[in-house]
C-alpha cells in the first residue's frame, strides 16, 4: 500500500450532492484509497444508479437521501453514517446548485433557496459532525469555484454563497484546528460536467453548463490531495489560478475587465458565458 493510500485506511467519508458529478467522482477516489464512503443526495434514483455505478467498480458504499437545506435531514444524515461506520473522519460538503441570472431577473425565494442550498447546505452537516470531525482530529471540505474568489455577473448570490463559504471555513479552521481537525476549501474551475447536468435559468428553463477545463476524476485526485496533506486551499485550473491572483491585485481591474468582456462580447467568444 502507498503512503497516500495508506492515510485513508480505516477511514470513514461522507460525501454530500455525491449521486453524481463531483461528489461521485470523490467517492470513487476516496473510495480507491480504501475509504468507507456514504454518500448524500436529495434524489433516491440517482442515489442507485450513483450506488450502482461505485458497486460495478467494486465498491460498496452506504446511500442516504438527504435534503441538505433541511437541518433535521443532515442531523438525521450524519447519526446514519457513523450509526453505519461507527465513526466519521471525513466530511465533504459538496452539494449545491448554480443558476445564471442577473439579480434583477431573480425573486426572494429563488435567493433564499440558493442560500438555503449552498450556504446553509454546507453548515447543517458540518454542524451535525462537529463532535466526531474533533474527537478524529478529521477533516471537513467545502467546494467552492471561481465564483468564491472574485465577483461574477449573472451569478450574484451563487458568488455570496460561494464567498461565504471562504469566510465561514477561515473561521471555523481557528474554533476546530487546535483539536487537530482540517478545514479545507476547494475552489473549482471549469469542470467537465454529467450530460444531464443544466444550469437553471431565471425563468426555470436550463441553459448548458461553462466550458471545461479539468475532468471530475483529476478534481477528485485534487480533493483527496488536500485531504491527505491537510491544505486548507486548493484553486483548480489555470483560469481558477488567474482569478485568484487578479482578484489580489486588483479587485477593481478584475471588475472593469469583466465588465469590459461582456460589453464586447470577449466572453462568449472565449466560450465563457
Amino acid at each position: 500500500m502507498t503512503m497516500a493510500a495508506k492515510h485513508f485506511e480505516n477511514k470513514t467519508a461522507l460525501i454530500t450532492g455525491g449521486s453524481r458529478g463531483i461528489g461521485l467522482a470523490v467517492a470513487r477516489e476516496m473510495s480507491k484509497r480504501g475509504t468507507r464512503c456514504a454518500i448524500a443526495a436529495r434524489g433516491a434514483e440517482r442515489l442507485e444508479r450513483a450506488r450502482a455505478s461505485l458497486a460495478a467498480d467494486g465498491f460498496d458504499v452506504l446511500t442516504i437521501q438527504t435534503d441538505v437545506s433541511d437541518a433535521e435531514s443532515c442531523a438525521n444524515m450524519v447519526a446514519r453514517a457513523v450509526e453505519e461506520f461507527g465513526r466519521l473522519d471525513i466530511l465533504v460538503n459538496n452539494a449545491g446548485v448554480s443558476m445564471r441570472a442577473t439579480l434583477d431577473e431573480l425573486d426572494a425565494e429563488a435567493c433564499r433557496s440558493m442560500v438555503d442550498i449552498n450556504l446553509m447546505g454546507c453548515i447543517y452537516p458540518t454542524l451535525s459532525a462537529l463532535d466526531q470531525l474533533k474527537k478524529n482530529k478529521g477533516s471537513v471540505v467545502f467546494t467552492s469555484s471561481i465564483a468564491g474568489l472574485i465577483g461574477l455577473p449573472t451569478a450574484t448570490i451563487y458568488c455570496a454563497t460561494k464567498h461565504a463559504l471562504r469566510g465561514f471555513a477561515d473561521a471555523l479552521r481557528c474554533e476546530i484546528g487546535p483539536c487537530g481537525a482540517h478545514v479545507g476549501v476547494v475552489y473549482v474551475g471549469f469542470t467537465e460536467n454529467d450530460p444531464e447536468k443544466k444550469v437553471v435559468s431565471a425563468s426555470g428553463g436550463a441553459v448548458p453548463p461553462g466550458p471545461a477545463h479539468m475532468t471530475q476524476e483529476e478534481v477528485a485526485r485534487e480533493f483527496a490531495e488536500l485531504i491527505r496533506k491537510r491544505r486548507s486551499r486548493a484553486v483548480l485550473s489555470p483560469i481558477g489560478k488567474l482569478a485568484e491572483f487578479a482578484g489580489r491585485l486588483s479587485p477593481d481591474i478584475v471588475g472593469e475587465a469583466i465588465v469590459f468582456s461582456r460589453k464586447t462580447k470577449l466572453n462568449e467568444r472565449l466560450g465563457i458565458t
